[in-house]
């Protein structure tokens, strides 16, 4: 990280922490005391091989520790990022890992507004060399949720490219799943074979989750009432850092409500940012670094 990029504003108070080397690779904000944030440089993105290994052996020792707390994460991909190499990747997992579709905001960010028939005939008019015409800024920020198992699979086959974003929230809340004993002649049908209809059971029981209308009430708050807002399965926050410097401690108590950590990738701060509901992380964060350094494992800068 240069001196360069540790002095823009969005960056200014987001640096390493003198008396906390310890955290190293991680740097921490040390301007809010109420959460716990901590941002992670890489090189680039899509990440360098050897920094991405780091990073998820290391978010699998943090899935480990908040277990304990019974906490479970839920992985989530931007969309747009399936229209890179990822493509192929995301097709060929569907069934395993059921992907379901809601809206991305920063906070208080307003849907796109429609086009006037004017804007549209200078989009039109303004293609790409290629034909092309780019319209994401027309249409809301979505991503996918994971509403299938796999978690640590999720990540090892999407995380790097700059898209994903993880939640740890509360295990079990989700209701449990009807008790259904599928006729002999339909579990034993051909046609049938390869099929969890337990999995599917569990995938429905997931969709019921409260976290995903508490999404709804709390990050799509501010928006006008409207098809996007009523029938989004969920509204996610998209941060960077500036976010959660800038807000105030009843904004981040009430984003914490609905989850205990938050990691993004987060092209804009040109790394990670982590973030836990317990302003006093410090000392977890230290234990898990010192774990991975004893395993041989250098954060490669």
């Amino acid at each position: 990280m240069t001196q360069e990029f540790v002095s823009t504003p969005a960056r200014r108070r987001l640096t390493a922490v003198r008396s906390l080397r310890q955290l190293e690779p991680f740097h921490r904000a040390n301007a809010i005391d109420d959460i716990s944030l901590y941002w992670l440089p890489v090189s680039e993105f899509p990440i360098k091989f050897r920094q991405r290994e780091w990073v998820l052996k290391f978010i699998t020792r943090l899935d480990e520790e908040l277990k304990q707390e019974k906490q479970t994460s839920e992985n989530f991909l931007l969309l747009k990022y399936t229209r890179t190499d990822l493509n192929e990747r995301f097709v060929n997992t569907m069934f395993d890992y059921r992907p379901m579709t809601g809206m991305l905001l920063a906070p208080n960010q307003q849907l796109p507004a429609v086009p006037t028939s004017m804007e549209i005939k200078k989009l039109t008019e303004n293609h790409s060399s290629d034909g092309l015409l780019n319209l994401d800024h027309l249409v809301p920020e979505y991503c996918a949720w994971f509403a299938g198992e796999q978690q640590p699979q999720q990540r090892q086959d999407f995380f790097g490219a700059g898209g994903m974003l993880m939640l740890w929230i509360d295990a079990g809340q989700e209701p449990a799943g009807p008790k259904i004993e599928l006729p002999r002649v339909l579990a034993t049908h051909p046609a049938m074979k390869g099929t969890d209809f337990a999995a599917m059971i569990r995938k429905g029981a997931r969709l019921q989750h409260p976290f995903l209308a508490k999404s709804r009430e709390i990050f799509a708050a501010h928006l006008p009432d409207g098809p996007a807002k009523k029938h989004s399965m969920f509204v996610l926050p998209r941060f960077n850092s500036s976010h959660f410097l800038d807000a105030s401690p009843d904004d981040r108590q009430r984003w914490f409500e609905i989850f205990s950590a938050y990691c993004i990738e987060s092209e804009q701060d040109r790394g990670i940012l982590l973030a836990f509901r317990d302003p006093n992380f410090d000392e977890r964060m230290v234990a898990l670094l010192e774990e991975i350094k004893k395993d041989g494992d250098e954060y490669p800068l």
